[in-house]
């Protein structure tokens, strides 16, 4: 029996479909939290294929949702929400920043032209 080291926690970003993804693994089970439902049942299946392939889960679901293909440990999918209101705050916050960043820009660049207008008029 080979021995395999899989980590407790990762978390991963998606870009196609977008979406935040932790998976949790215990001695027993399995747990991956999404913060969106964009998966497909076949994506579903897929997705379990790749992180079984990468390492992040066991290897024993490399052939997860093939006929025939036995699991000793349980796997469940979890939507959670509060990563999307988190999200939403940190866009506002962001936003924020970026509005008052322009806004100091602007005046140090209108300080400088007046600065510069001034002194080439001598």
């Amino acid at each position: 029996m080979r021995v395999q080291f899989v980590p407790q926690k990762a978390e991963l970003s998606l870009r196609n479909p977008e979406n935040l993804i932790l998976v949790e693994n215990s001695e027993d089970s399995v747990v991956i939290r999404a913060a969106r439902d964009n998966f497909s049942e076949r994506k579903k299946v897929s997705f379990i294929r790749y992180l079984a392939a990468e390492g992040f889960i066991s290897d024993e679901f490399q052939g997860f949702g093939k006929s025939g293909s036995r699991r000793t440990t349980s796997i469940s999918w979890v939507v959670d929400q509060d990563p999307l209101k988190c999200e939403s705050a940190q866009l506002k916050r962001a936003d924020r920043f970026m509005i008052q960043l322009f806004i100091s820009a602007s005046a140090l660049w209108l300080a400088l032209m007046v600065f510069a207008f001034l002194h080439s008029a001598r």
